[in-house]
């Protein structure tokens, strides 16, 4: 038995908090490690939660689709905060807040 749906639209509103107001401020303030940290963290925890609503009984496979792309865009957030590259990180997490509410609105219509 997987995580009951309150959980894990919960996880969902960490996940935006973290995307929305966290990472950003961290991007100018050039502190790449603890956008790592949010990104293996928090978000990490994202995955496991896209993962359950993905694989849970009725999901359709748009959105499989559409938590796989949230997936990528957290790794690629990550990658260019390895790279230091803060305009690079901006532009996927603002991507990322997209995905995300696409994948709320197919995961829960």
């Amino acid at each position: 038995k997987g995580a009951d749906p309150l959980t894990l639209l919960n996880r969902l509103q960490d996940a935006n908090t973290r995307l929305s107001k966290d990472i950003i401020p961290l991007v100018d303030e050039k502190k790449w490690s603890q956008i790592q940290g949010i990104v293996t963290g928090p978000l990490g925890t994202l995955s496991q939660t896209i993962n359950s609503i993905s694989t849970a009984e009725g999901a359709g496979k748009n959105v499989k689709e559409e938590g796989k792309k949230l997936k990528g865009l957290v790794i690629d957030i990550g990658q260019m905060a390895s790279k230091k590259d803060g305009e690079g990180c901006k532009k996927k997490v603002l991507e990322a807040q997209g995905q995300l509410e696409v994948f709320v609105k197919v995961a829960f219509p």
